[in-house]
């Protein structure tokens, strides 16, 4: 990167930090994890990547991004910022191994999607589509066994979320990591596949709100009562969470 890109990153990084995603860092950056590993599920620019990597300092950060142009980012990412353990995979994630296609706005990559659905109905830009190679976090994590236990996982993949959970069921009864769920999907059957999935591993659900985190014991009320159909959802394991209480 030159001295412009590097200085606009790093805004982007604090930017992040201090104000669009406050809470959520802000709740990161507090953990205390040991050993294993951390993962930055649709990392686009890096901006949790970056932050993993700067606090957790003995342990590999995992960025598993598809698109092209944005894992050429992070490779200059890592490189500009020193980042030594950080891992780019350059795959997609979802419920199964293979090739799904992904949609995006040829000017916006941030929108990218494997869901062709919440692609249509919240994007109105001209799209483009084509293949990419995706995996499951079980299988990942079966592949590198040098990066368990996974000790966090932030998942923002344009409303393919639930399929990357039912992806990772046995990283996530295993391994017990904590989840930062972004949630744009207002179909009422993916909401109700996402609870049950969250639930029948033993996890309880919070959301981030002005006032801290809220523990949601009602999501289908919390999702009809709110202005946006925006989440940022914590998943606790059941264990974690009433030692937390």
């Amino acid at each position: 990167m030159n001295l412009v890109e590097r200085l606009n990153t790093l805004h982007r990084m604090f930017r992040y930090r201090v104000r669009s995603e406050r809470l959520e860092l802000q709740y990161l950056l507090s953990r205390r994890f040991e050993r294993g590993s951390l993962f930055d599920v649709g990392a686009y620019r890096g901006v949790y990547s970056y932050w993993m990597h700067r606090r957790f300092r003995d342990m590999p950060v995992v960025a598993f991004e598809p698109q092209p142009e944005l894992v050429e980012f992070l490779t200059d990412l890592k490189a500009t910022f020193r980042l030594d353990r950080l891992v780019i995979a350059p795959v997609g994630l979802s419920s199964r191994c293979g090739t799904l296609p992904l949609h995006r706005a040829r000017t916006h990559w941030g929108g990218g999607t494997i869901d062709s659905t919440c692609y249509e109905a919240y994007k109105q830009e001209h799209r483009e589509v084509f293949n990419i190679p995706v995996t499951t976090i079980d299988e990942f994590v079966a592949e590198h066994p040098t990066l368990r236990p996974v000790r966090f996982i932030k998942c923002d993949v344009e409303c393919h979320e639930d399929e990357v959970i039912a992806g990772a069921e046995q990283t996530l009864h295993e391994d017990r990591p904590e989840l930062l769920v972004e949630w744009l999907n207002w179909e009422q059957h993916r909401r109700e596949r996402f609870v049950s999935l969250t639930r029948g591993l033993d996890y309880s659900i919070y959301a981030f709100g002005k006032g801290g985190l809220t523990h949601v014991t009602n999501p289908k009320a919390d999702y009809e009562n709110a202005p946006t159909t925006r989440f940022n959802y914590l998943l606790l394991p059941r264990e974690k969470a009433l030692a937390a209480a």
